[in-house]
Order: C-alpha cells, then structure tokens, then sequence
C-alpha cells in the first residue's frame, strides 16, 4: 500500500495539503497513472446520469462514481452530491452494486440500491475503469 500511494503521489493523483491532509483524487493524473502502470483503460464520465454511466458497467469494467459519503444511509433526504468515491461493480435489474471503502462493515463490501435511490447520490462524474485488453 504504501508502494502504490508513493507512486500516485509521484503521478500527482493526490494533492498533499499542509499539515498532511490529502485533498481528494485527481482523475486525470490517476488515469494516466492506471494507465501507464497497469494497463486499465480509462474513460472520464462528467455531466453524465448514473442511468447512462451504469449501462457500461459489465465484467471486466467497473465505475469508480463520485458520490455524497451521505450515501451510507440512503434514507438522507436532500444529500449533497459528490465528495466521495465508491466502485460500482454491478447494474442489474434496476438495481445497482457498489464497494463502499469507508462504509460501515454490514454494507462496505458490497452494498446496493436501487438506482433511483443511488442516483440522489451521484455527482454525474467518475472514471470508468476497464481491464487490461
């Protein structure tokens, strides 16, 4: 882990703030770094509905979505969008599958929504991530 932070940082994927604080990933930069050292390919998504993004999700490819970490408890009225990242591995039947980093231990690894519910959540942004062709 360690390994893989210094090489983000070196890629400029993270923005280290005094006193140490890390502001949050920079997609560009984390694309061209994925990219470059593992072979993902990369698409940006900005602007775009969940509704649009979800229907390139498929094995082998999977949506890192900027999300509210309000997400965590879908019953919130009126989140905020944006702020934090999750990974949605799965849309099927309306419904959509994520992997929460920082969620709580009965729905971090694999959490879902429906989308209309997710969709409060979602920024309109992320990276789709693809498997090495």
């Amino acid at each position: 882990m360690r390994e893989l932070l210094s090489q983000a940082l070196d890629w400029g994927c993270y923005v280290v703030e005094p006193p140490g604080k890390v502001r949050g990933l920079i997609y560009r930069p984390f694309m061209d770094w994925v990219g470059s050292q593992f072979g993902f390919a990369c698409r940006l998504v900005e602007n775009t509905p969940i509704q649009e993004s979800a229907r390139a999700v498929r094995p082998g490819r999977v949506l890192i979505a900027s999300v509210s970490p309000e997400i965590r408890d879908p019953s919130t009225r009126e989140p905020r969008r944006g702020g934090h990242l999750v990974l949605v591995h799965e849309v099927h039947g309306g419904t959509v599958r994520f992997h929460d980093p920082s969620g709580y231990s009965h729905n971090a690894a694999s959490a879902a929504l429906p989308l209309h519910v997710f969709e409060r959540f979602h920024a309109g942004r992320g990276i789709l991530v693809g498997a090495p062709p």
